[in-house]
């Protein structure tokens, strides 16, 4: 067979260009410390690297969330400590307003710190984190998680229905606060000024404090308030079912000046018919006005229109109840006060009491000072300050219970945490095992390789320099 010189050369070059490539691949490992730098190299590791990075760098995320989560809760757990601490100084001017031995000066300078008091509780129940979000509101961690209201002059929530929660591994979440609401808000009482299921704010308690202290004594209205969060507001705009409730409110009937010692008593008026069909509602405040606007348009019928009522001729439903917003709720509330007012809620047609959290025949009826508590001033302020007393325990009780949960959430954080230090741990050597260099077989490799190339190189030199006319 014939050899051409020239294809005698291009097997050489051939050979050394090979040789020069693997000899080059070595030295970029050598110098990257990587046996896998693209998916050319070995395609099952490349995909296995990419993965093995993605996994390091989504755990490496969560153990990012974890420290965001315990300082969140580092500043709610101080936070509660001074609520606890405003609580507990709550308790003690109580039991000291209490005391027969003060007279009413000394109670109105305690009545004065009790004032500090609400507004230091308000500004905790407001704390923020380092972002500026308000610790207590949720998932409306931009609004402040309480604020006065301007109908009631009361503290209401307004923060989110929703715990806001950080991913801390695959499998769990934690929360990084509580809602304000829990906290705050939703506290059970035993006494007459509860709501209608037996709730108390922290802040209504302190003020029945202050207001106790100050010797004011008030009765109450009948005010029902639904649970369910409507600060997105309604949409009734479909026609089919009708959306139609009823509220039925007391008029207070009077007896005819024959009888002048006799209390009044009270008699149930003809319902209110409001009807939400096909109209939507962008908030909780346009669903308000459009209720009072119906209050206002619809007469009271002539039959609860007596002479011995309070309503005079002319007068409309709105002159008997009004509905409010309440935070991010709504709630209706009578507009006589005492044990004389009552206010109920009645579903007639579709879905307003199940989406703004009403039940059907919710009711309540106000307090009346002359009426569920002694006449007597003294026994009326004892009983008063009797009822804050137990509710502050049960706030105190409250706040007890949220401080174990952030302490139970941060034990939770530092196990998680030293669970996902290990996995990275673990990942990472399994990645470097998969992806890193063998340097001692690297560098024998590369010797190997130099070698090679050396002797293709000389064979090529040698080839080269044959002719026949070396030989003629």
């Amino acid at each position: 067979m014939r050899i051409s010189t020239a294809w005698a050369q291009q097997v050489n070059v051939d050979a050394m260009n090979n040789r020069q490539a693997e000899l080059a691949k070595a030295q970029q490992q050598l110098s990257t410390g990587l046996r896998v730098s693209s998916p050319a190299d070995d395609p099952a590791a490349a995909v296995k690297v990419l993965d093995l990075q993605g996994t390091i760098a989504k755990t490496t995320q969560f153990q990012s969330n974890i420290s965001t989560t315990r300082g969140r809760l580092n500043i709610e757990e101080s936070a509660l400590t001074t609520a606890d601490n405003i609580l507990s100084r709550a308790k003690e001017l109580t039991m000291q307003g209490m005391n027969d031995s003060m007279n009413s000066s000394d109670r109105l300078s305690l009545k004065f710190e009790v004032d500090q008091l609400i507004q230091e509780m308000a500004g905790v129940a407001n704390t923020k984190n380092a972002n500026g979000e308000f610790i207590f509101s949720g998932d409306l961690a931009t609004v402040p998680a309480f604020a006065v209201s301007p109908t009631t002059g009361q503290y209401v929530y307004q923060g989110g229905s929703q715990q806001r929660a950080l991913q801390i591994s695959s499998t769990r979440q934690v929360a990084d606060g509580d809602l304000g609401f829990n906290v705050f808000e939703n506290i059970q009482s035993s006494s007459p000024a509860a709501d209608e299921n037996g709730k108390r704010s922290i802040f209504n308690t302190l003020q029945a404090l202050s207001d106790g202290l100050g010797a004011t004594f008030k009765a109450t209205p009948a005010v029902i308030t639904g649970d369910n969060f409507l600060r997105y507001g309604m949409d009734y705009s479909n026609p089919l079912p009708p959306t139609t409730f009823n509220l039925v409110a007391n008029a207070e009937k009077t007896l005819p000046p024959l009888f002048p010692t006799v209390p009044p008593t009270p008699v149930a008026l003809s319902p209110a018919s409001i009807d939400l069909t096909g109209k939507k509602f962008t908030g909780v405040e346009d669903v308000v006005s459009e209720i009072n606007k119906q209050l206002a348009a619809a007469p009271l019928l002539p039959a609860d229109l007596t002479p011995n009522t309070s309503f005079p001729a002319g007068s409309n439903f709105g002159n008997a109840i009004q509905a409010r917003s309440n935070g991010n709720k709504i709630e209706f509330v009578s507009v006589a006060t005492g044990a004389v007012s009552n206010l109920s809620i009645n579903n007639t047609s579709g879905n307003f009491l199940t989406d703004a959290g009403f039940s059907d025949g919710q009711s309540k009826t106000g307090t009346d000072v002359s009426t569920t508590l002694p006449v007597q001033i003294d026994q009326i302020f004892q009983k008063q300050l009797g009822d804050v007393l137990t509710d502050l325990d049960t706030a105190l009780n409250s706040v007890l219970q949220a401080r174990t949960s952030v302490g139970v959430r941060q034990n939770v954080l530092d196990n998680q945490e030293s669970q996902n230090d290990k996995f990275v741990l673990d990942t990472k050597q399994t990645l470097s095992e998969t992806q890193d260099l063998d340097y001692s077989e690297a560098i024998s490799r590369f010797q190997l390789q130099s070698t090679a190339l050396q002797a293709a190189q000389q064979t090529f030199a040698k080839v080269k320099g044959l002719s026949l006319f070396n030989y003629l």
